[in-house]
């Protein structure tokens, strides 16, 4: 279901509902919202004014520190470890610090229960028919086409066979006993000597059907030419008013002020429903050649 109506109500400018409490003028010092009078008046306490006081630098702090100290692009410590933490021991309250907490440990023991009491307690719902429809894996299009396989399917006697000593030789590039270039001779011979054998050769009919040439398809059309004659009436034809009317360019206002009208690419009503006529069908379709 399409409704054009409810699209051009859409495409227009959200409307502002009610009237604000006050306006913000840009370029003045007034706050966003207003003060109120008990905030204005109010006194500060001893803790507020504690926490309004910048936080001390440490005794730690190294000011102008290398770019490599934090490690951006090359390979070293964030600080420098002290020669005797290297071999101290860890004391027993830190080695029992370390340790996991037993809490945790009785919930991996119980996974179960612990999974059944915090879903009653969370109250998980059951997923929605919508959630389990999408949970759902996709299926094969019934257009999907697989990959095809190979058409020639080498058999295992020929990936196996072993060349007989007379493929080999014939395999062998030849070699021309008088040089990379032939004799000169008379323009009408040809650039490598024939056999007399293979002059008197007569062809197979297979032979002669293969060196045949392919012919073009029925339905073939040579390639049209870049240039062709223009009809005498396409060159003395004038143009109507109403076809100089449409060609010329729609005027629009400047961009500054365009840009702040909302309907200026409106469509108007008339042209969403208008019908193109069999001439304008035809013209569309493209050249048949």
């Amino acid at each position: 279901f399409f409704s054009r109506k409810r699209m051009q109500e859409l495409s227009r400018p959200k409307r502002q509902w009610g009237t604000p409490d006050r306006r913000l003028f840009w370029g003045n010092q007034d706050p966003i919202c207003p003060v109120s009078e008990s905030a204005l008046t109010a006194q500060l306490t001893k803790r507020l004014s504690n926490l309004a006081q910048p936080k001390k630098v440490s005794h730690h702090y190294v000011p102008n520190r290398d770019q490599y100290y934090y490690s951006c692009g090359r390979e070293s410590v964030i600080w420098k470890i002290p020669h005797p933490a290297l071999f101290t021991q860890p004391s027993k309250r830190i080695q029992r610090l370390a340790q996991p907490n037993r809490f945790k440990r009785q919930c991996l023991r119980n996974g179960s229960s612990s999974d059944h009491l915090a879903r009653g307690s969370l109250r998980v719902s059951d997923p929605s028919p919508r959630v389990l429809r999408l949970s759902v894996a996709k299926g094969i299009d019934p257009n999907y086409v697989p990959p095809r396989s190979v058409e020639t399917k080498i058999s295992i006697t020929t990936l196996s066979a072993v060349a007989t000593p007379r493929i080999i030789d014939l395999a062998h590039p030849r070699i021309k006993l008088e040089g990379l270039c032939y004799e000169r001779q008379r323009s009408e011979m040809p650039i490598r000597p024939i056999t007399p054998g293979a002059l008197l050769a007569t062809p197979s009919p297979r032979i002669a059907a293969l060196a045949k040439s392919k012919p073009l398809h029925q339905d073939c059309l040579p390639a049209r030419a870049a240039r062709w004659p223009v009809s005498y009436a396409a060159t003395h034809s004038t143009a109507s008013p109403r076809v100089q009317e449409l060609a010329n360019p729609s005027s629009r206002g400047p961009m500054h002020i365009v840009y702040y009208d909302p309907d200026v690419f409106k469509v108007k009503p008339a042209a969403l429903k208008a019908q193109c006529s069999a001439r304008v069908q035809k013209l569309a379709e493209p050249l048949v050649r």
